[in-house]
Formats: structure tokens, C-alpha cells, sequence
């Protein structure tokens, strides 16, 4: 008999030739152990014989379909993980690009050019990780506790009872997964 173990290795191909080989093997060894029974039953025997291997090779082959799929599906998630790796250890760099900027507002005329070049090679990485699946987790409106994570509570008369009231840290999803809540500060009434 072929062992499982032997038979994942193997090749569809490989599978059939040697279960085919095991269906004449055994074959023989029931025409021996029959020979003095009648045609009609070694027949029999080998038909039932045959159907078992047949079915046998059906499902090996079932298996072998499956598991072609399962490992296309690992390897898939295996690439998309490390972009979404690389994607959360660009975030803090974002960050800190955002508060040079917003520091920089302020400055004098002479400073403007080093505005300019920040805010392009900012755009520049921000339109490069939106190509790969990169988008910030917009905070207007309601509270949502997938998408934001709240930090503090606040009043405030013009808002409406849990609505975000301000962003203390941005929240980003890449690929339809959150891989940081944004840091908000919620509405309380």
C-alpha cells in the first residue's frame, strides 16, 4: 500500500502509475488466492477491486486540488502581510512628516521653499502608499469602535452625543483592515 505521507510528495501523475500498479498487484494476488473460485466472482472481485482504487484516486486527486488552492491562498496573505508589515512601520514617519509640517506653518519667507519640498515629498509618499492599499480612517461624525479608538471625553454644545470631536493621533487601513484605530477624543452628553 502507498502511504499517505509518500503520496502528498508524489505528483498527480506519479499517484495514478502507482496506484494503477497496486490495482494490478493486487489484481494478481486475488487471482491467486482465487483460483479455484469461478470467472464470474474473481470478476466481481476485481471490478469492486478497481471502483475502490478508482475512488481512491478521485479524492488523492480532490486533495491534491485543495491543497494547490490552500497554498495559493497562504502565499497570497504571506505577500499581503509583509506590504501590511512595511505599510504599519511607515506610519510613525507619516507622523512625524505631518508635525514638521504643521510646525513648519508658521515660518518665515525663507523657510518656504523647505514647506514646499516637505509638502511634495510628503504628498509624494502618501500617493505611493494609497497605490498600495494605504487610506486614513476618516473622524468626522459618529463614534465607531472599529475604526477609532477614544482616548478622552469631551462636552461640547454644537456636537452630538458620541460624535469625535478631535483626532489626537490619525487612524489607517490598509487593505480594507484597520492596522491602527485612529486616537480620538468622543462627545459626551
Amino acid at each position: 500500500m502507498i502511504k499517505e505521507e509518500e503520496i502528498k510528495t508524489e505528483t498527480v501523475e506519479e499517484t495514478e502509475e502507482a496506484l494503477l500498479d497496486e490495482a494490478e498487484t493486487v489484481a494478481d494476488e486475488a487471482a491467486e488466492e482465487t483460483a479455484e473460485t469461478s470467472p464470474e466472482e474473481v470478476l466481481k472481485e476485481i471490478v469492486k477491486e478497481d471502483e475502490a482504487v478508482l475512488n481512491r484516486l478521485i479524492r488523492l486527486q480532490a486533495d491534491f486540488e485543495n491543497f494547490k488552492k490552500r497554498s495559493q491562498k497562504e502565499k497570497t496573505e504571506m505577500y499581503q502581510f509583509a506590504s501590511e508589515n512595511f505599510a504599519t512601520k511607515l506610519l510613525p514617519v507619516m507622523d512625524n512628516l505631518e508635525r514638521a509640517e504643521a510646525a513648519l506653518a508658521d515660518a518665515s519667507e525663507e523657510a518656504k521653499g523647505y514647506i514646499d519640498g516637505l509638502e511634495m515629498v510628503f504628498k509624494q509618499l502618501k500617493d505611493v502608499l494609497k497605490e498600495e492599499g494605504l487610506e486614513e480612517i476618516i473622524c468626522e461624525g459618529p463614534f465607531d469602535p472599529n475604526l477609532h479608538h477614544g482616548v478622552a471625553v469631551g462636552e461640547d454644545e454644537e456636537k452630538e452625543d458620541q460624535e469625535i470631536m478631535d483626532v489626537f493621533q490619525k487612524g489607517y487601513k490598509f487593505k480594507g483592515k484597520v492596522i491602527r484605530p485612529a486616537m480620538v477624543k468622543v462627545c459626551s452628553k
